[in-house]
């Protein structure tokens, strides 16, 4: 009974940790802060995490567990490779923006310095699994004979990183939000506002890109 409710509260402390630090980022986020948005005391946070890098890493860990876990189910699908990978690249994009602990996770990385370790750091692991999937999607036919593996997988990863920020990005004034996708064909959705979902602006980042990576026919 000790050894759960002490992993509750270590779980309680990463999610109370991955709020402050995605709101604050790491250089102003403070352990005060931390301890007060999970509820506990500075002497049961302390009891799990020593120092606010540990609290980090922690978060960061989680945060590419949690991610992997998703990208690994998909990587084990039974169709063309070029087509796991745009789902993996929706997957991420989805994760970002409803999973607080995967987006804390990602800006830490880029925060803080981390080691290029699938284990603590999102974009290293996301550039591996985009890599490996692509690479089979080479071997399927499912990727065109003449696109860069490794390239193909950067712009990917760009991809992924640049949707998801412009929905923070100020509305130009006079300038309609845009409709959710399944609602909007690509000519009209492409001149919205930069504050439509990360995942809108994928799509069409995608289907502006897929003919010079596929030639498979667009979903």
């Amino acid at each position: 009974m000790r050894q759960e409710r002490s992993e509750r509260t270590r779980r309680n402390l990463i999610r109370a940790a991955s709020t402050v630090f995605d709101r604050s980022g790491y250089e102003r986020a403070t352990l005060s802060a931390i301890s007060e948005r999970a509820q506990v005391t500075k002497g049961a946070l302390f009891f799990h995490f020593a120092a606010k890098s540990d609290l980090a890493r922690a978060v960061q860990a989680q945060a590419c567990t949690t991610s992997g876990d998703a990208l690994g189910k998909l990587a084990r699908r039974e169709t063309p490779a070029f087509e796991i990978a745009t789902a993996m690249a929706h997957t991420l994009v989805d994760l970002i923006e409803s999973d607080m602990t995967v987006r804390s996770g990602a800006r830490l990385a880029q925060e803080i310095r981390t080691p290029h370790d699938p284990s603590l750091h999102c974009h290293a692991n996301w550039l591996g699994a985009l890599h490996g999937i692509l690479d089979r999607a080479r071997n399927d036919g499912s990727l065109l004979p003449e696109v860069d593996v490794g390239a193909a997988a950067v712009l990917m990863l760009s991809m992924i990183t640049g949707t998801t920020a412009l929905p923070h990005l100020p509305a130009r004034p006079g300038t309609p939000r845009s409709p959710h996708p399944r609602h909007a064909s690509a000519p009209h959705f492409a001149s919205r506002s930069p504050q439509a979902s990360g995942d809108l602006w994928l799509t069409r980042m995608l289907h502006l890109t897929r003919p010079a990576l596929s030639g498979l026919p667009a979903g």
